[in-house]
């Protein structure tokens, strides 16, 4: 009596067959019309989100740059006026009537007094001057103090935020 032969290839074929035909594989590839929306729509949702959180983050940003910029032109005016720089005092006018949307370094004991000697600084940002800021600080030569002791009041008109700039009888500008 003869045994049937069987070979480990025919019952790897054979489980191969019954295993596509069990299971039931599909070939067809692709992804169906919702599905795609769906994944769009997440995509378009996720993609919103830093357009928001940037645009107020850039707003900071713009005011910040502006404060600097004030500030560090009134301890130009304050160093210039202590080394005594063309033997006169120095000082910055905020918002002048010939410069609207500026800072104005200026030479002399006020903003009227040497009109050639200005260096305009151009504010690109929309913030005004809080109640009680004054229109003009000026630094005496040799010993920096200031003809104004108090708050200066950056307001950012766009984000409802306001900055202190303050500025004490020495001429000290703290921010």
């Amino acid at each position: 009596m003869k045994l049937p032969s069987i070979s480990l290839r025919d019952n790897l074929d054979k489980s191969k067959s019954d295993f596509n035909i069990e299971v039931g594989l599909r070939y067809d590839r692709g992804f169906t019309l919702i599905e795609m929306l769906i994944v769009m729509g997440i995509v378009a949702v996720l993609a919103s989100i830093p357009l928001f959180i940037d645009l107020n983050s850039y707003r900071g940003y713009a005011f910040r740059s502006e404060r600097d910029k004030l500030v560090t032109t009134l301890q130009t005016a304050r160093m210039y006026s202590m080394n005594n720089i063309n033997q006169l005092p120095h000082g910055v006018a905020l918002y002048p009537a010939d410069h609207l949307k500026s800072f104005v370094f200026f030479e002399g004991a006020n903003y009227a007094a040497i009109p050639s000697s200005h260096v305009v600084t151009d504010v690109s940002y929309d913030l005004a001057f809080g109640v009680g800021s004054p229109p003009e600080v000026v630094f005496s030569q040799l010993d920096g103090n200031a003809n104004y002791e108090g708050d200066v009041v950056l307001i950012d008109t766009t984000r409802n935020f306001t900055f202190v700039i303050t500025i004490n009888h020495e001429g000290a500008v703290s921010w």
